[in-house]
């Protein structure tokens, strides 16, 4: 009996050989035949390129996704959120600053050891809207780097507490802070490291 994937016409597809043997070992790894294997990812890429998507953005999204997994994230409604926010600011705001600072400490930490470019990384964690952050902007020009984040939702209290939490990630990173600007909704930072070429200078 002739199975499924033997009857669908098949064509050559030229691959770099390095790329080839990785996709061998992978198949091998999930117990499936090469042809089974490359097919199903091929259909995968197709789907994504149907919902409007690349396959590389749909994998970048789920690498974050695993981020706040493995961070303990947990979500919740904006307006709730705002309320408890602004109840535990009113009462310890130092303290409450000092919690975000550490958290995005350990948020360094984890990209620095979990990703290649690490900076890029975080970047895309800002980006991807759980953080309530509407549009992020980066410049980097030879190690002084310029984040400017901009939301009509973050209210005064999450402004001043999302500017902490990004300060202690990027410290992590191996930044200092050069200059800080916080209004509400608006973020803007400015870091260099000590490595670089503008912070000799400056």
């Amino acid at each position: 009996m002739m199975s499924r994937d033997d009857s669908r016409e098949k064509k050559l597809i030229r691959a770099p050989a390095d790329l080839v043997a990785k996709l061998n070992e992978a198949a091998n790894r999930e117990g499936k035949t090469f042809y089974s294997y490359v097919s199903e990812v091929l259909e995968q890429a197709v789907r994504a390129y149907e919902m409007g998507r690349s396959l590389k953005e749909i994998i970048d999204v789920y690498e974050i996704l695993e981020v706040h997994r493995d961070a303990g994230t947990t979500a919740a409604p904006r307006d709730v959120l705002d309320y408890l926010i602004k109840t535990a600011y009113g009462k310890n705001s130092e303290n409450l600053e000092k919690l975000w600072y550490q958290s995005g400490r350990w948020y360094g930490v984890y990209f620095k050891e979990r990703f290649k470019d690490s900076v890029d990384g975080f970047v895309r964690l800002l980006r991807d809207g759980r953080l309530g952050i509407d549009q992020v902007i980066m410049k980097n020009d030879d190690g002084m780097i310029e984040l400017r984040c901009v939301s009509a939702f973050l209210s005064q209290e999450r402004t001043l507490l999302m500017g902490n939490f990004i300060e202690g990630a990027m410290h992590s990173l191996g930044y200092k802070t050069k200059e800080r600007e916080f209004f509400r909704g608006i973020i803007r930072l400015t870091f260099y490291s000590e490595h670089s070429s503008s912070s000799k200078q400056s």
